[in-house]
C-alpha cells in the first residue's frame, strides 16, 4: 500500500471519528471513536516528525480518552438508566427530538467539512511543505471540535471538543515545527484536559458526599 492510500485513509478516519463523536449520544461510543481518532492523528502526524515522536500524541491521546472513560464508568447516574452525555433517560428516549438532533448535528458537520475542503487548497498554497492532508483533517478537527464546544455544555462533551480542537492543532502545527519539548508539552496539555473534565464529570457527586 502506498503512502499516499495510507494518508488517504486516516483523513477518512479522522472525518468519520470525529463526526461520530460530534453526533453520538453515547459516551461509551464517543470514547472509542476518540481512541480511534488519534490513530489517524499518529499516521498524519508521522508525515513530519518521526514515529517515536509522533506517537507520544498517539499514547496522550489514548489516555485521555481511558480517563474519561473511567470517569463516566464510575458515575452513579449510569447505573441508575440516565444517559449523562445527553441529559436524558434510557427509559423513555424521546426519539424524535433525538433524531432530529442528530440530523441537524450531521448537517452542520457536513457543512464544516465542505467548507474546509474548499479552502484548504488556498492555504496550501500559503504554506508551503505542508501536505493536503494534513491541512484537511487539521481544520476539519478544529471545525467540528469547535461545534462540539457550541452545541452542548455538558463537561464529557467539553472536554472531547477541547481534545478534537487540540488535535487539529498538533497535526497542522507538526507540519511546520518540530519540537520535543512542544509533543511533550500538548501532551501534557492533553492529559490536564482529560484529568480536568473527569473532575467536573463527577464534581456533582463529589459536592454531594462532602
Amino acid at each position: 500500500m502506498e503512502l499516499g492510500q495510507i494518508y488517504l485513509i486516516a483523513l477518512i478516519i479522522i472525518g468519520i471519528t470525529s463526526m461520530v463523536i460530534f453526533i453520538s449520544l453515547d459516551w461509551r461510543v464517543s470514547v472509542i471513536s476518540l481512541a480511534l481518532l488519534y490513530v489517524g492523528v499518529f499516521i498524519l502526524v508521522s508525515i513530519s516528525w518521526p514515529q517515536q515522536m509522533a506517537a507520544v500524541k498517539l499514547v496522550a491521546g489514548w489516555m485521555s480518552g481511558a480517563i474519561l472513560g473511567l470517569a463516566m464508568a464510575g458515575k452513579p447516574g449510569l447505573r441508575q438508566g440516565v444517559n449523562i452525555l445527553a441529559g436524558r433517560s434510557y427509559k423513555n428516549p424521546p426519539q424524535p427530538r433525538i433524531i432530529s438532533e442528530s440530523f441537524f448535528r450531521f448537517s452542520t458537520g457536513v457543512m464544516v467539512i465542505l467548507a474546509v475542503v474548499s479552502i484548504s487548497f488556498n492555504i496550501q498554497d500559503w504554506v508551503p511543505g505542508i501536505g493536503i492532508y494534513q491541512i484537511i483533517a487539521g481544520l476539519l478537527l478544529i471545525g467540528v471540535g469547535l461545534l462540539q464546544l457550541g452545541f452542548s455544555s455538558q463537561s464529557l462533551n467539553v472536554a472531547l471538543g477541547l481534545l478534537t480542537v487540540l488535535a487539529g492543532f498538533e497535526i497542522l502545527y507538526a507540519a511546520v515545527e518540530i519540537s520535543a519539548l512542544v509533543a511533550g508539552l500538548l501532551a501534557g496539555v492533553n492529559l490536564g484536559i482529560a484529568l480536568i473534565g473527569a473532575y467536573l464529570i463527577n464534581s456533582p457527586d463529589l459536592r454531594a458526599s462532602s
